[in-house]
């Protein structure tokens, strides 16, 4: 291809793009001049500024380069003129929608808006208990690590792993031959030292012995006795005995295995009651006393309350942490909790008798934050509260409700924002309470948005 055909062909777009550009000038003439007719006072203005504006650029007699850079410049000057209407308008339209809503145009919405049912709570001060949260530790009321107390090799395992034995079963059983062997031995030797004994002493008693043969016969006696009980002690470690009633765990060695004297073998742990340690401040040192009862809670059950009483008190306060040592007891029938599991405390020392109380149901959360919903006036408005002690579905509340008022305690997802309208199922719109055939349940009515 040649350079002319190649300048030809790239030119054919831009001639082009040139010759729409001057035809669109000439509509605009014309719809200038069809303006510039129009006997508006505000036309005519329009049309004379247009008109001098078109003699002073001339356009006819300006050359072709010139008419694209006026047309280019109009239609920049054109697009920058559009976004500047629309980011002003848009300004002005956001800043009166906000002037709406913070005037109040959103409680008119709320008004507006069908009463949503709901069941309400009024306030009132009530008795709950006055408690010292901490968090503790359970450990069995018997446990022991069992070691063998000679060398040898095992020969049986008696007991079913992470089962349940009864005080005096045989766990685990040794190599008995060479402890049986010299328990036999010993027998022996104390029947041949007790005819000894025996015979001298009969002959004593006649004065045909002398006092001499007597005693030593009487040693000898006493030393094949000695020796028989020391064999019977080394059979009887042969065999290694359940301490107590309880659960055993898991044990290592299997029959044949040789193990050294004092090695640990297997553990068990008595674990009905199961004790809890926990600690408290010193300063709550006299409120605290044998048989209290304290609530327990673990993570492992979150629907269940295990109930402590207080056993032991040390003796001594921690003088880094400024605590003292309680010890409790817990009934564990059916061998559900475990030693070494976390557990929360609630220590009971007292009672309160004047706290802010609500249904825990009136109670709404948003992460770490707490709110209810406040009826005034027969509408309902959300309000963060701080709460305290949690009692038997109640809650206290320490800070942001007053004695009198009423909550919503059943309904909130029926509601929307502060101001939204309600209807109380089981209060009149003067607070007071409705007689009870009158009063229905949340469950009984329709949803009323």
């Amino acid at each position: 291809m040649k350079f002319n055909d190649f300048k030809q062909m790239a030119l054919k777009p831009l001639v082009l793009v040139g010759a729409l550009l001057k035809k669109g000038w000439r509509y605009i003439s014309k719809a200038l001049s069809s303006i510039q007719k129009s006997d508006h006072p505000y036309i005519v203005v329009l049309g004379k500024q247009f008109k001098a504006l078109g003699k002073k650029i001339n356009f006819q007699k300006q050359s072709v380069r010139k008419q694209y850079a006026i047309l280019g410049l109009g239609i920049l000057v054109g697009f920058v003129a559009l976004w500047v209407v629309v980011r002003i308008g848009g300004l002005v339209l956001f800043s009166t929608c906000s002037y709406v809503l913070e005037s109040g145009s959103s409680q008119s919405f709320a008004r507006r808006l069908k009463p949503a049912s709901v069941e309400a709570y009024k306030v009132a001060p009530g008795t709950i208990s006055k408690r010292i949260q901490t968090v503790g530790r359970l450990r069995p009321s018997e446990i022991v690590t069992l070691k063998s107390e000679i060398p040898g090799r095992i020969t049986e395992i008696l007991f079913k792993q992470g089962g349940n034995v009864k005080k005096g079963d045989i766990l685990i059983q040794f190599d008995d031959a060479d402890a049986k062997a010299d328990f036999k031995d010993a027998e022996a030797r104390l029947a041949q030292a007790t005819a000894d004994f025996n015979r001298i002493s009969e002959l004593r008693s006649r004065n045909i012995e002398s006092g001499k043969k007597f005693d030593e016969a009487k040693a000898a006696f006493a030393v094949s006795e000695a020796k028989l009980l020391g064999a019977k002690a080394r059979l009887d470690k042969t065999q290694i005995r359940a301490p107590f009633d309880g659960a055993i765990g898991i044990m290592e060695q299997s029959p044949g295995t040789y193990v050294q004297q004092g090695q640990e073998l297997v553990t068990v742990v008595e674990n009905n009651p199961m004790k809890v340690d926990f600690r408290i401040p010193e300063k709550n040192l006299h409120d605290v006393g044998g048989g209290q009862a304290a609530e327990i809670k673990l993570d492992g059950f979150p629907d269940q309350i295990f109930t402590a009483t207080v056993e032991a008190i040390d003796s001594k306060v921690d003088h880094q942490s400024h605590s003292i040592a309680v010890r409790g007891t817990i009934p564990n029938p059916q061998g559900l909790l475990r030693g070494g599991l976390f557990t929360n405390v609630s220590l009971i020392i007292g009672e309160k008798g004047d706290a802010i109380l609500i249904p825990e149901s009136a109670l709404e959360r948003e992460g770490e934050m707490e709110f209810v919903w406040v009826i005034k006036n027969n509408k309902a408005s959300r309000r963060r509260v701080l709460t305290g002690t949690k009692e038997n579905n109640k809650v206290e509340i320490v800070a942001g409700l007053n004695s009198g008022e009423i909550v919503v305690m059943a309904g909130q997802m029926r509601l929307g924002s502060d101001g939204h309208p309600v209807r109380m199922l089981n209060f009149n719109e003067d607070g007071t309470e409705k007689p009870k055939e009158e009063q229905k349940k949340i469950d009984d009515v329709q949803d009323d948005e």
